[in-house]
């Protein structure tokens, strides 16, 4: 990625999340230092937030940021919940089939379905939105026999647990990771986020009662639209005492 985009999509996340407000932005001096560039990539950085309308100039006063920019008021209000079943449960939320059909399973999720790397399965992907902003994309996989229980129409209306139980198998248990990833070429424009940046990542694997996997799921959402919480508490010994994690909740704002 080109330097001057790196600085573009930092600068703008901080624009998005608050940090540059009523006081604009730092003297391109101060960016050329802190980013350890030259001053004309500094200016092409600004000069694409000034082409997404995020900012404007003023010479010889700096770089200020337009508060009125759609992005500053996307994910405004709070609701608690976990990642998607928290958006699938919100009235406000809506839920856009954008792919739905048998394909050949690839290596992550074929591991996470104890599938054969190929194998077909029913791949969905579908946009979530919080009053009319997207704030995930989720990509699913489940094995193919599944497929009948899951109509195009039904997955806009309910959460796709919630048609899986409706069908008879009963969910037990899943295992989770969250880690980060960049927007791709794909994800970006739908998620309405720079090519680059980076997006809160989450894998699940969700399995029946049996241990059975059902479902193999990644999710990628907009970091600037949740908070993370979680409940610690001390435990062990007291040489050795450690941070037991609780509950977790999302916040979306």
């Amino acid at each position: 990625m080109p330097r001057y985009h790196q600085i573009y999509v930092a600068l703008r996340h901080q624009i998005v999340s608050g940090i540059y407000d009523k006081s604009g932005l730092p003297p391109e001096l101060r960016l050329m230092e802190q980013y350890q560039v030259a001053r004309v990539t500094v200016r092409r950085a600004i000069i694409e937030l000034v082409r997404e309308g995020m900012v404007y100039r003023r010479p010889g006063q700096g770089t200020f940021v337009k508060l009125d920019h759609p992005s500053r008021m996307e994910c405004q209000p709070k609701m608690q919940g976990l990642l998607d079943n928290l958006i699938a449960s919100a009235a406000q939320t809506s839920v856009r089939l954008l792919e739905y059909g048998l394909q050949p399973c690839p290596a992550d999720a074929a591991a996470g379905l104890s599938l054969a790397e190929g194998q077909s399965a029913l791949r969905i992907l579908r946009l979530r939105s919080h009053q009319g902003k997207p704030v995930s994309l989720i990509t699913t996989f489940l094995p193919s026999h599944i497929s009948r229980l899951l109509m195009p129409h039904d997955l806009e209306q309910q959460p796709m647990l919630s048609l899986l139980e409706q069908g008879g198998i009963r969910i037990g248990a899943a295992e989770q990771s969250v880690s980060s990833c960049p927007a791709d070429a794909v994800a970006a424009p739908l998620l309405d986020e720079p090519v680059g940046s980076a997006l809160l990542s989450v894998v699940r694997v969700v399995r029946d009662v049996d241990g059975y996997p059902v479902q193999w799921l990644r999710g990628l959402y907009r970091p600037h639209c949740y908070d993370y919480r979680m409940a610690l508490t001390r435990a062990g010994e007291a040489t050795a005492r450690i941070w037991l994690a609780g509950d977790i909740t999302t916040a979306v704002r």
